[in-house]
């Protein structure tokens, strides 16, 4: 008997102990959710304007006015892209995130997140290389997908030496869509690969010489595999990348991290 009510007294606690999470992960998430609407509501207007001065409709802007101007708008950029993290691992994590599903053009999709990173490769004194797939559209949730791709191309940017090598491979094989990113950056450590993919861990990657180290929001590769599972993938990170040889006549020997998704 007295075993009995032990067992039930543990049950109890185990059943408490259980609803205490979920409701720590319900604010959790409503708080993230919360605070990424308070962020995108003065970044909209902020980022509309940038792109009105840099479209030169109110005026021509001088050398030293639109280089300040397209700083602004690279910080901008990447602040958004934190933003859209924020409420993205949010939804995804409550379950709460609606897939809208429509013709995706993958080659078009990469192009449009590497010319976001512009900025951030000429600074950097990049050379940023595009293969695309040429095979045409795919069933995919666009802005999703896009998020995706932007956190792991602003990730190859941001760790990757200056004057380094980016490629980014866009590709076809057995009913997968899959987009390879290869940098020259330090790596991540094999004891940190497993938790890559856990929220707000740091990898212990260097940032460039003469450049403080910046950890980021710890969302980028959690949302983006969690976007790529939505569709039906998974990110997979190769570091270093299993094929070392040469590629376009350079040496990959960072990180490589693949997106794959149904190509149907």
């Amino acid at each position: 008997m007295d075993q009995e009510r032990e067992l039930e007294g543990l049950r109890a606690r185990l059943a408490a102990l259980e609803e205490r999470v979920a409701e720590a992960q319900r604010l959790r998430s409503a708080f993230m959710q919360n605070v990424a609407h308070e962020l995108s509501t003065p970044l909209t207007p902020l980022a509309g304007y940038l792109r009105i001065l840099l479209s030169d409709k109110l005026g021509p802007l001088s050398p030293q006015h639109r280089k300040v101007a397209e700083s602004m708008t690279a910080a901008v950029t990447r602040l958004a892209r934190v933003v859209d993290n924020l409420s993205d691992f949010a939804s995804l994590a409550s379950g709460q995130s609606t897939a809208l599903v429509g013709p995706v053009d993958p080659d078009a999709l990469v192009a449009e997140v590497v010319e976001e990173q512009r900025a951030a490769v000429k600074e950097a004194r990049l050379h940023l290389v595009v293969v695309p797939s040429g095979g045409g559209t795919i069933q995919a949730d666009a802005r999703k997908l896009r998020q995706a791709l932007a956190n792991v191309v602003g990730n190859a940017v941001k760790f990757s030496p200056h004057g380094g090598e980016v490629l980014v491979e866009v590709g076809r094989a057995g009913g997968l869509l899959r987009v390879a990113v290869s940098d020259q950056g330090p790596g991540i450590p094999a004891e940190d690969q497993p938790l890559v993919f856990e929220p707000f861990f740091h990898a212990r990657r260097e940032a460039r010489a003469g450049e403080a180290r910046r950890p980021g929001s710890g969302l980028g590769l959690p949302v983006a595999q969690r976007i790529a599972q939505a569709h039906g993938g998974r990110v997979i990170i190769e570091s270093p990348p299993r094929d070392r040889q040469p590629v376009q006549g350079h040496q990959f020997s960072g990180t490589r991290v693949i997106l794959e998704i149904p190509a149907g």
